[in-house]
């Protein structure tokens, strides 16, 4: 792991490699310019010097170059302009280093012919993206601050949260229905006579009019028997 994150636990910046992709673009949108103005700056630019004549050039195409690349500060990352910038200087020290190499004859053409088309966008590309780079970072001083594993994540996971739905409070809980005793059912007898009709007891209490007439309807019988 110590491989992509630095001791600080923050994660190791791939600038390196992105600086290496922008001076590769920053090299063909160069080239591009050389083969787009070289014919054109040619027939309406001519002064006395030839050197003179190339120079402006080499600035006018340069100028335009740089205004291209420096679209690169619309990125997220802002370093990548300048750093680009500074890759296509230290490819330009290589080409010059590997003409360094050749013989006497062939060295000086291949040094001139370098400097010619390389010098000028290095020079103003360099001369145009740092100055713009250091103002937008004193402008805005979040751009020296690196976030650790734990920030990232922690945006992430917020990211994540405000996409998704917000979800409903769960209902407040019902209070316990207590259960309603079933009255028993009532028998003609019971309703009548009381509760102590349907056990077969006689009632507690009986008035003198009811025992008269329960002993009338007991000797009636008889008397039909």
């Amino acid at each position: 792991m110590s491989f992509f994150i630095d001791k600080k636990n923050r994660r190791k910046s791939p600038i390196v490699l992105a600086a290496l992709g922008a001076a590769l673009l920053d090299l063909a949108v160069f080239g591009i310019a050389y083969a787009l103005l070289t014919d054109p700056l040619y027939h309406a630019v001519q002064l006395d010097s030839e050197i003179a004549t190339t120079v402006i050039h080499a600035l006018v195409i340069a100028l335009a170059g740089t205004a291209v690349c420096c679209l690169e500060f619309l990125l997220p990352d802002k370093r990548v302009a300048p750093y680009g910038f500074a890759g296509l200087a230290v490819v330009f020290m290589m080409f010059c280093a590997a003409a360094l190499m050749l013989d006497q004859p062939a060295r000086g053409n291949m040094l001139w012919l370098i400097a010619m088309f390389g010098l000028a966008p290095v020079l103003v590309g360099n001369a145009a993206a740092w100055p713009i780079y250091l103002k937008m970072k004193r402008a805005n001083p979040a751009l020296n601050h690196r976030k650790t594993i734990q920030e990232e994540l922690r945006e992430a996971m917020e990211k994540e949260a405000a996409k998704k739905p917000p979800r409903k409070a769960p209902p407040p809980p019902q209070p316990p229905v207590e259960p309603v005793e079933k009255e028993p059912e009532v028998t003609p007898e019971e309703a009548l006579f009381g509760p102590e009709a349907g056990t077969g007891t006689p009632p507690a209490f009986r008035s003198a009019q009811e025992e008269a007439m329960l002993l009338y309807e007991d000797d009636e019988e008889e008397s039909d028997d």
